[in-house]
């Protein structure tokens, strides 16, 4: 595992305990996805087998060998990996803690158009965050701090959500779950914050 910020240790852990389903001992286990949902057969720790195949794979096999706190180790370090790229976003850490949660259930690309969604009209809803949108979340900052833009996150979010996923037909019975998810995000993140 690589040396990473006490910070960034903490959010990865806070997905994986979101995400995991445990055994009765409190292990990470491996958990068969319900038909509907949309991610694979299986999952652990919210890696499942049609998004992240290779990762899915090896967490399984290390579980079938009796090695969870290596399977639940590796889960952390996996989620901090494919989310990294929102790190650069904003250097708050309660902002990056949301948005890697976010960037780890929509992709990156879902992430940066919460992001952008949430700083308001100031840049292209495009699902790309470089310089502009860096320099709109930051000016969204000054005038009302970290903590206005991660409750324009929450808001932004549920936007998202509504527009690509709404809670319709099948869906629907997953709509509670994704709105306790995504607000204990922003209860976490809110611990994070910065200024």
């Amino acid at each position: 595992m690589s040396q990473r910020p006490t910070h960034e240790i903490k959010i990865g852990q806070f997905i994986v305990t979101s995400e995991a389903r445990r055994d009765k001992q409190g292990k990470i286990s491996v958990y068969a996805i319900p038909s509907g949902d949309g991610g694979g057969k299986y999952e652990i720790a919210g890696i499942n087998d049609r998004y992240h195949p290779d990762a899915a794979a090896r967490l399984k096999k290390l579980i079938q060998a009796g090695r969870q706190d290596e399977a639940e180790a590796e889960a952390v370090e996996y989620i901090l990996s494919y989310t990294d790229q929102v790190r650069g976003w904003h250097p708050d850490p309660g902002i990056q803690a949301f948005l890697r949660d976010t960037a780890f259930n929509r992709g990156p690309g879902g992430a940066a158009k919460i992001l952008q969604i949430a700083i308001g009209g100031r840049v292209k809803v495009d699902g790309v965050v470089g310089g502009i949108t860096r320099a709109a979340a930051n000016q969204v900052t000054v005038t009302i701090g970290s903590r206005g833009l991660l409750v324009k996150l929450l808001d932004a979010r549920e936007r998202y959500e509504r527009q690509i996923a709404p809670p319709v037909g099948s869906r629907a019975k997953f709509w509670k779950g994704l709105q306790s998810r995504w607000k204990k995000a922003f209860e976490f993140a809110w611990g994070l914050i910065q200024k």
